[in-house]
């Protein structure tokens, strides 16, 4: 209000001219429509001039409020894009931590909870920056993230429980981004994210969701250990076979949601570790493609899918003909005469799994 009126809104009164700027703002963020984005960033810079002119040295309630401009602000600048954009994300959520750290985090411990959430919103728009030095920058945010955690713990303040683990597989897939790629860690965390999630993710959709991301990136990172020399031989196995039980352990838990109804939310990344799973066993261990396949795929073998998922034999009886074709090209010279019985075992259990699954995928076809 200009100074000269004789009755200038209160703070209250220009806070709840704010609120209705941030309501419209969510509500067009909410939306998930890439055109309504500048108009929801208009709408957090408009709150957000009103609020920084609000008494928030004095008041722990409007200083809280103007921390959500800033963290509005900076998710629709994330969610745009572009690089000046993104820097100026990161600003916005700079902005935000230093409020969040006049805050009495003591008193709330949703002070708490939103500062972890604004270093690990800042180290999303570094992500998305996708330099060097802004990935190496983007871990670091992470790491105060996770500190903002413990401390929690450490005072015995309720701590939402997917905050850790959505930070640790954030951080997974992070190490694998960096240059050079942190293969082994990147496992060590996707583990920490499902020793973490397991226990709920029967249970609760976003535990199941963060689950199944962990089992993604450990898949991910397997591939690239194994692709990039010079490969410790003496682990790749082991590697495969866990990344293979990592698959299977996703099918049976997809197959948990599609019970309830809930499987289209994990359809397109079910696709994506199976696919994972047969190439893996393609490139390193074909003798054992039949095996997999079948567990997966047949509901004789004891396979935990309900629905008859024509994309996924499609995918199986691709890698069965890709295995088979591999297998044939060896022969003596590489086997020994000892092992071409086992050869053509392998073989023969190839051509049955395949008869068998092109029966599983007419009937999917005729359902």
């Amino acid at each position: 209000m200009p100074p000269s009126d004789p009755h200038p809104a209160s703070p209250d009164d220009r806070n709840a001219t704010a609120k209705v700027w941030m309501k419209r703002g969510i509500a067009l963020l909410s939306a998930n429509d890439t055109a309504a984005l500048p108009e929801a960033l208009t709408c957090f810079e408009q709150a957000l001039a009103i609020r920084r002119e609000l008494p928030f040295e004095e008041s722990s309630w409007f200083r809280w409020l103007l921390t959500a401009c800033w963290m509005n602000r900076g998710d629709v600048l994330t969610r745009l894009g572009k690089p000046a954009e993104l820097t100026a994300a990161v600003q916005s959520f700079d902005e935000a931590i230093f409020h969040f750290q006049k805050l009495p985090l003591a008193e709330d411990s949703r002070y708490r909870g939103r500062l972890a959430l604004a270093w690990m919103n800042r180290s999303l728009a570094l992500r998305a920056q996708a330099t060097p030095e802004s990935l190496h920058a983007a871990l670091l945010s992470l790491d105060h993230a996770r500190a903002v955690i413990e401390e929690s713990v450490k005072a015995e303040l309720p701590v939402n429980k997917t905050l850790l683990p959505t930070l640790l597989l954030n951080r997974a897939a992070l190490l694998l981004e960096v240059s050079p790629p942190r293969m082994l860690e990147a496992l060590q965390v996707a583990e920490e994210v499902l020793n973490l999630c397991q226990p709920t993710e029967h249970l609760t959709l976003q535990s199941a969701e963060l689950g199944l991301k962990a089992r993604h990136v450990f898949c991910h990172a397997v591939a690239v250990l194994l692709e990039t020399p010079p490969v410790d031989t003496s682990r790749a196995d082991d590697w495969i076979m866990q990344a293979t039980e990592k698959v299977d352990e996703a099918m049976q838990l997809t197959a948990i949601w599609e019970k309830e109804g809930a499987a289209g939310d994990f359809r397109s990344m079910r696709h994506e570790l199976f696919r994972y799973g047969c190439n893996l066993l393609l490139a390193y261990q074909p003798h054992f493609m039949a095996e997999f396949l079948l567990d997966v795929l047949d509901p004789e073998q004891g396979s935990p899918l309900l629905a008859r998922d024509t994309a996924l034999y499609q995918a199986g009886l691709e890698a069965l003909d890709l295995a088979a074709a591999e297998l044939r090209k060896r022969g003596p010279l590489d086997l020994g005469l000892k092992k071409m019985d086992r050869l053509i075992d392998m073989l023969e259990a190839l051509s049955l799994a395949t008869e068998r699954i092109k029966k599983r995928a007419d009937q999917a076809l005729v359902g």
